[in-house]
């Protein structure tokens, strides 16, 4: 005889009833979320990609969970501010440069450029008269400048707004850093649970690929990020122009975008020929060409691609896709999403008949 303490089966109607309120409640839930949905998402991503260095923490200070996830959360502050604190402090002492660069630029003989625009067939001579007037006029000039800054930012502002413009969300992302840190692995095993429960609990074998997607995607986003702004901020120091230093980091800062960097080095090439400096001029829009861009369009993918075992043409759709569609944080959910389909497309194709 069954045991008080066993309940029945339930009926069709109490199931769909049970399905119906479970509905009801998720979506709830999802509208009260809604406006930290993509703190959440920044943070899971950090708190996962630096896990293995908590767990070194943990197993060396087993019985302290919160010094642990305290500490991991301030390095995590100093990890995303200091550089910025540091970088600010150089940038502004190199503004002034900036500043006097330009109107240096506004008086110097751009005869030598103009001519060469005036030889272009079609368009040259209406590039040359709009350049001169632009160089004979410093506040049409400047003008020009600060709307073209503020139509280049404008997808930077759009993409990393969350972050960059609310120091709110930001503050909810640290928040929520610190308790993934206490109960990420709690948190893990109950919805491995629940997802065993609702039976999907073949998803979490695809795990592994969301794993080696996010770090590859992670650190190569990073590195070839810095290795952009290192390689351009070494070509702006030889061919003189006043302030390298600002330069690399901004190349480096809008490397992060795909095709960001040439914002910065072409600009910078023009400025150079029309100085007189054809050599360097040239010599900098071809290091460009040939190695920072190269390093950001087919690096990157590559480092992506070979971490993860995902073609590269898939990675490339995945980074450009995920950022056009969710913006900064879809260039992490774009190759996440393509990586976890191409292991449900081999698991398929690759099973015995």
């Amino acid at each position: 005889m069954a045991s008080g303490a066993e309940q029945a089966p339930l009926n069709f109607s109490q199931r769909a009833a049970a399905l119906i309120s479970l509905g009801a409640l998720l979506v709830g839930a999802y509208w009260v979320l809604r406006p930290f949905i993509v703190p959440i998402l920044w943070a899971a991503i950090l708190v996962y990609a630096t896990s293995p260095l908590y767990r070194q923490l943990a197993k060396r200070f087993p019985n302290r969970p919160i010094i642990n996830s305290l500490v991991m959360t301030l390095g995590m502050i100093l990890l995303l501010f200091g550089p910025v604190v540091l970088i600010s402090l150089s940038l502004a002492a190199e503004s002034a440069t900036a500043m006097q660069a330009l109107k240096n630029f506004s008086e110097q003989n751009h005869t030598p450029l103009l001519e060469f625009l005036v030889g272009i067939p079609l368009v040259g001579p209406t590039v040359a008269a709009k350049l001169q007037t632009l160089i004979h006029n410093p506040e049409v000039l400047q003008e020009n400048l600060l709307q073209w800054a503020q139509r280049s930012t404008g997808m930077i502002r759009e993409w990393a707004g969350e972050i960059a413009k609310n120091i709110v969300k930001l503050g909810i992302a640290l928040l929520t850093v610190f308790f993934l840190y206490l109960h990420g692995d709690a948190l893990v095993e109950q919805t491995r649970r629940a997802g065993v429960r609702i039976g999907f609990d073949r998803l979490w074998g695809y795990l592994p690929a969301v794993t080696q997607t996010l770090n590859a995607v992670l650190f190569g986003l990073i590195l070839t990020a810095l290795a952009q702004g290192l390689l351009a901020g070494i070509a702006y120091a030889v061919v003189g122009l006043p302030v390298p230093a600002l330069l690399g980091t901004a190349t480096a800062l809008l490397a992060l975008i795909p095709f960001g960097a040439p914002i910065v080095w072409v600009p910078a090439s023009v400025l150079l020929v029309g100085q007189g400096h054809w050599v360097a001029g040239i010599g900098l829009l071809l290091w460009g060409m040939l190695v920072v861009s190269w390093v950001d369009n087919l690096v990157r993918p590559m480092v992506i691609s070979a971490s993860t075992r995902i073609p590269f043409l898939l990675v490339f759709f995945g980074v450009i896709g995920g950022g056009l569609a969710f913006g900064l944080i879809g260039l992490f959910i774009g190759p996440i999403i393509l990586s976890v389909l191409m292991t449900v497309w081999r698991e398929w194709t690759e099973a015995p008949q």
